[in-house]
């Protein structure tokens, strides 16, 4: 009795540890932020999540190289804003400290910034698939402000 329990508490700090160093892969391909402010509903599915990391200095070259930012063009903002405002309906029904330190303005959405949208749209779940506003995380780079905005929601 004693070895399974010795076994599965180390099976569990295992997970927990290796739950600690997860890094976004998104993020992790940016140089180092200067500060970081992560708000979330909570939970590892139904939730929605809002972060903002400022950077002190950050050159577009960064942001390409990434591989995964791309700027922002004419045909980009309405479907950047149809998920900011999707965001911002989860945000109103989670309330509490999300809701609180929300500090988003959809009005700084501009051409000439740079986004990544990652998206579970379409792929397979049970029967049926994923609908555009299931599960996705939004990118969103201000490169006047140096400052990206990390919108989640896992419903």
């Amino acid at each position: 009795m004693r070895k399974i329990l010795l076994v599965f508490l180390s099976i569990t700090l295992l997970l927990m540890i290796s739950a600690c160093a997860y890094t976004d892969p998104v993020i992790g391909s940016l140089p180092d932020h200067k500060t970081k402010s992560f708000y979330t509903s909570g939970g590892f599915q139904d939730s929605t999540d809002y972060a903002k990391y400022t950077y002190e200095s950050i050159t577009m070259q960064h942001l390409v190289f990434s591989h995964y930012f791309r700027e922002v063009t004419a045909n980009d903002v309405e479907d950047i804003l149809l998920h900011i405002q999707n965001i911002e309906e989860w945000v109103q029904i989670v309330g509490a400290e999300l809701q609180e330190n929300y500090d988003f303005d959809q009005n700084i959405i501009s051409t000439g910034d740079y986004f990544y949208i990652k998206t579970k749209a379409g792929q397979p779940i049970g029967q049926g698939t994923y609908d555009q506003f299931d599960n996705y995380t939004v990118y969103y780079f201000d490169v006047d402000a140096l400052t990206l905005y990390y919108f989640h929601n896992n419903i």
